[in-house]
């Protein structure tokens, strides 16, 4: 409730009749108050990051929507949006006027989430996922054929990421969904299980001790193929091996970092050397390469998939019509 007192607080009155006129501050100059429809195109504003898209979003024109972004930035002694060579950016101000925008409206409209309908044949929506090359590989073909078939003017753009970082990319409206396993993921992140998995150890066909097991002995006398970035919190298997050998009690070591998963299998055909990867990854690399799947030692957690989003777009209908196709087509390629 103390959000919705304070989103009240922070846009109503919209206009000076209703609730009458809000106190001004010594020294400064009146502003108007902001209506019902500039919070809309704000909302827009934040969501596309881009002055003639949220324009044609909101089915107005490229001048209205500045006009109304300059009204905002007075309105708000803010810029809020602030042009960098990414794009447009959104300043901590708008995020947070954007986090009580969305509350302020729902109090104000009450039926608009239910009335509000998303027309995926006719929307023009851009939708940024961040997500691993590998999962980028297993899930970019289908997304793009289901948009194709569905919703034809929707723009995607898939980025790689090696899962730092993407935290912040949600909080700052970067991106609409992160695709992959966050170990600890924030409290303002929403998430849903979109592909269950398990993780193994891989071989090359000729390595010279291990065949159809590993023992721990091996597992810790063997150089190990790791990939990405250094270790963080975000890279969920080799952090999740670490803990379950107790860190520096029984260490293992990498002689090799690549800067991919989908780099690792032809690594360890070529060597003696062990990977641990999600079986799906293993399966698809012994098709075409000489290596061979065994279990772990010990027992690690499993590398599950699931999407984050935002709790700024968790209500929005467009957002919930994309992720609703997205473990759509999940559960398909997932399907035996």
């Amino acid at each position: 409730m103390i959000d919705s007192v304070e989103s009240m607080a922070l846009f109503i009155p919209f206009h000076d009749s209703d609730l009458g006129r809000r106190p001004r501050m010594p020294g400064r100059s009146p502003v108007s108050p902001v209506t019902l429809q500039l919070l809309v195109q704000f909302e827009a504003l934040i969501q596309e990051r881009h002055v003639t898209r949220a324009a044609e979003r909101m089915g107005i024109s490229q001048s209205t929507m500045s006009a109304a972004l300059a009204r905002l930035r007075r309105q708000f002694d803010d810029p809020l949006l602030i042009r960098t060579a990414k794009g447009m950016v959104p300043t901590a101000k708008a995020l947070e006027l954007a986090r009580r925008a969305r509350v302020a409206l729902e109090l104000l409209e009450p039926g608009r989430l239910h009335e509000r309908t998303f027309r995926a044949q006719a929307s023009e929506r851009h939708f940024r996922i961040l997500t691993t090359e590998g999962l980028a590989l297993l899930l970019a073909p289908p997304i793009a054929s289901h948009l194709r078939q569905h919703a034809p003017g929707i723009r995607l753009t898939i980025q790689p990421s090696d899962m730092r970082g993407t935290v912040e990319a949600l909080r700052d409206q970067a991106c609409d969904l992160t695709i992959g396993h966050i170990l600890h993921p924030p409290s303002d992140l929403r998430k849903k299980l979109i592909y269950p998995q398990s993780a193994c150890c891989i071989v090359s066909g000729r390595h010279p001790e291990i065949d159809g097991r590993i023992t721990l002995r091996q597992f810790l006398a063997y150089p190990h193929v790791v990939w990405g970035a250094d270790e963080t919190s975000y890279r969920s298997i080799e952090t999740s091996v670490a803990r379950a050998l107790g860190n520096a009690r029984h260490p293992f070591r990498h002689a090799i970092r690549v800067p991919n998963i989908l780099i690792v299998p032809a690594v360890v055909a070529a060597t003696d050397m062990i990977a641990t990867v999600p079986l799906r990854i293993a399966r698809e690399a012994a098709k075409r390469l000489d290596i061979k799947a065994v279990q772990p030692p010990f027992k690690i957690a499993n590398p599950d998939i699931s999407m984050y989003w935002h709790e700024l777009n968790h209500r929005d209908p467009a957002h919930i019509w994309f992720r609703q196709a997205i473990q759509t087509i999940a559960q398909a390629v997932r399907a035996p």
